[in-house]
């Protein structure tokens, strides 16, 4: 998509000459778009050797191009990117930015350096070239448009059950999936259906249970819509049956919630 280069320059300006933020390693790294409107709340995990999870409403899974993964690495670890981090830090500290309606925050995280941009409101910013081209090139994958396939065999996909408990006028329904991807729906006043997922459901749900099952289950102190139960295998160091209801999950709702409608969607529920 862009030619990787050995430094980003600024046209006009040279680099910033003494380091402005902590020097950070290439690793695992996301971008987020958060509000609007409509309230989103997207996610895009990159895993340091390309492989993305796409965290939405219209959940997915692939992998980036070598050619874009080397030149967000680049661009993730040069000084211009943490100079834009220090920069921004220190403009917010002075002026935060106002809310107004229908706002998007844009947020790039890589390990200690995090920053945000918020449009179209807020105070007027110097440029942000590193930033900007960091979330141009993975506007693609945030619309679910990967350059290839998972193409990797972990995690695992693990045999799941998940149910939709009684909600007024939507009936209950049990969804099953096997370690090979096969599904099934069993719901009140239907005849229980089958499907096999696709390559890329069955890697987007694998990735997104591998992020539900980093964090232990919590008690619920509000009202549970869905319960899942993931099969962990016979690893003593995890429960047999892991898993819990939607609210035992609060640092992965977003995850849950995706998976919930992945698996809706395939069904048309």
């Amino acid at each position: 998509m862009l030619v990787a280069v050995a430094f980003l320059a600024v046209a006009g300006c040279s680099l910033i000459g003494p380091l402005a933020a902590p020097s950070e390693p290439f690793g695992d790294f996301s971008l987020g778009e958060f509000g609007g409107i409509d309230g989103r709340q997207n996610i895009l995990y990159v895993m340091a050797d390309g492989v993305a999870l796409l965290v939405s409403p219209m959940p997915a899974a692939g992998r980036l191009s070598d050619q874009d993964l080397s030149r967000l690495k680049t661009l993730l670890t040069s000084r211009q990117f943490r100079h834009e981090v220090k920069r921004e830090a220190e403009r917010k500290a002075k002026s935060p930015a106002p809310v107004c309606a229908d706002q998007i925050t844009t947020e790039v995280t890589m390990g200690r350096l995090w920053m945000s941009r918020t449009a179209p409101c807020g105070t007027k910013a110097a440029p942000t070239p590193a930033f900007d081209e960091i979330v141009s090139i993975l506007s693609p994958a945030m619309q679910g448009n990967f350059d290839g396939p998972v193409d990797t065999t972990e995690p695992r996909l693990r045999p799941i059950r998940l149910e939709r408990l009684q909600l007024q006028d939507q009936p209950a329904y049990t969804i099953t999936i096997d370690a090979a991807g096969r599904a099934m729906i069993t719901i009140t006043g239907r005849t229980s259906e089958f499907h096999d997922l696709s390559i890329q459901q069955r890697d987007t749900v694998r990735l997104l249970l591998a992020r539900l099952i980093e964090t232990p289950v919590v008690p619920c102190t509000s009202t549970a819509h869905y319960q899942v139960h993931i099969d962990t295998g016979p690893n003593k160091s995890e429960p047999n049956n892991s898993g819990g209801p939607d609210c035992g999950f609060p640092q992965r709702q977003p995850e849950f919630r995706a998976l919930t409608m992945l698996l809706e969607n395939a069904f048309g529920v």
